[in-house]
């Protein structure tokens, strides 16, 4: 787990005394109950903390009195309803009504987390639980991954009755870096002598028909070492553990290496999990915190000042995405398949079908080629990118990477939704990335679409 979050976890605060209580129901457009995230917020007391309703829609809480915002969501596709109440005594059952504003399964798009702990490693929760959540969070799959272990896969696979596809993964743990194997039905041996082993370890996860993934590459702790070892299918270049596009954090330097490694003509392909260890992310509470309190413990913790100078140069953005939360799927990988399927996510993830996100909905082309997938730039001078962003929250501008670096980018203006077309010149690099940004940490980011010089068009 990375330092700062578990720093983080370290400075929460609850509160032990709770006085009044609130119930309630929250259903979709056709007022059925679903299952759905729940916060409650009170900057003024310090209090962000988070629940989920039971399967029938339905939660209850105790809370301190006084004036909340209860927030409710259910991941990016649905809008996210907010309610300003006063609590002064117990609260009648409230109402809530969630609509659904985009439907991405019906377009053949499936959001998931393909890095998820519990109690059988070091997570805080139970299977059931975990489960239960990444329904709220409107995941359509998941993997579990806990360290060194596969002991919750027979309850990890019952939560197919809750509408949820499970996958079952390990999170492969060696002094040498984290290795998730995704869609394995067996352990993975994790024991490393020597950097030799790295390359069995992926050898064992491909003998399994899984799929290797280097993990948060450039946590400041569990980093990967080695970057000569083959084998791997795809590299997680964004970890929920750590903000995202901070310089600093390992989250922006494993983008840029990711870039580095496209451009070395090496179609590797990226993931965003959310390497969830918490699902109440308690620690969101820390956005509230007085930075000084911060600044003690950081002292506390890391004996050179270098943290405590990150945190004092980077306070907005440091407390804007630790309020945004450490849920299931923030981030999650949207992967594109025909139906829904252990296999067919496996490979879509592989072939790098998919983007990423903690919000938008970002889905692109090129002479209808997606992430991905190659399009041939023979004796051609320009091509059409057609992007699509759909946000249940204001965008702030879109980026066109190309060989790495910025080609175009656009204002948007708070925007929800963006449909453009921009042209493209092929001579400018031979792949194609496309960026969403709204207000931080609010972000997403495809896979490659891949141009061609040659005859050859398809992977």
């Amino acid at each position: 787990m990375n330092r700062v979050l578990s720093l983080l976890i370290l400075l929460t605060c609850f509160f032990t005394v709770f006085a009044v209580k609130i119930a309630g129901i929250v259903t979709d457009g056709e007022n059925h109950p679903i299952v759905a995230q729940v916060r409650f917020l009170n900057p003024e007391n310090g209090i962000l903390l988070t629940d989920y309703t039971n399967w029938f829609g339905r939660f209850q809480q105790e809370l301190p009195a006084g004036k909340y915002t209860i927030e409710v969501c259910k991941g990016p596709e649905y809008e996210i309803k907010r309610i300003s109440i006063e609590l002064s005594h117990d609260t009648e059952e409230i109402h809530i009504n969630l609509k659904r504003l985009y439907n991405l399964e019906s377009m053949g798009w499936f959001s998931g987390d393909a890095h998820l702990h519990t109690i059988y490693s070091d997570g805080k929760q139970d299977v059931e639980t975990v489960a239960k959540a990444c329904v709220a969070c409107g995941l359509s799959w998941a993997i579990l991954t806990d360290h060194n272990t596969i002991k919750g896969g027979i309850e990890w696979t019952a939560a197919s009755k809750y509408g949820l596809l499970p996958i079952l993964g390990e999170e492969v743990t060696t002094p040498l870096g984290h290795f998730n194997a995704l869609g394995i039905s067996e352990i993975v041996n994790w024991k490393v002598n020597e950097k030799q082993d790295i390359g069995r370890i992926f050898a064992d996860i491909s003998k399994q028909s899984a799929i290797a993934q280097i993990n948060h590459p450039f946590d400041m702790k569990d980093y990967f070492v080695d970057w000569d070892i083959k084998g791997y299918d795809v590299i997680e270049i964004w970890n929920g553990g750590s903000a995202p596009n901070l310089n600093g954090m390992g989250n922006y330097e494993a983008k840029m290496y990711w870039f580095k490694i496209l451009n070395t003509g090496t179609q590797i392909h990226a993931t965003a999990n959310s390497d969830c260890h918490d699902v109440y992310s308690n620690y969101s509470m820390l956005a509230f915190l007085p930075v000084d309190k911060v600044l003690s413990a950081i002292e506390k913790e890391f004996s050179e000042p270098t943290m405590k100078n990150y945190v004092m140069e980077n306070e907005s953005a440091m407390r804007n995405w630790v309020k945004y939360g450490l849920y299931p799927g923030t981030p999650r990988t949207y992967v594109k398949a025909t139906k829904l399927t252990p296999f067919a996510v496996l490979k879509a993830l592989a072939r790098g079908n998919s983007f990423m996100t903690n919000g938008p909905l970002l889905l692109i082309e090129i002479d209808g080629k997606g992430p991905g997938e190659m399009v041939s730039a023979l004796n051609k001078e320009s091509l059409n990118l057609d992007i699509k962003v759909f946000s249940n929250t204001p965008l702030e501008k879109i980026t066109v990477i190309q060989g790495g670096e910025i080609v175009q980018e656009i204002d948007v203006n708070g925007q929800r939704e963006c449909i453009l077309s921009k042209e493209i010149d092929p001579d400018n690099g031979s792949w194609i990335v496309v960026e969403a940004y709204g207000s931080y940490p609010v972000y997403a980011i495809s896979n490659p679409i891949y141009l061609s010089n040659s005859y050859q068009t398809t992977r």
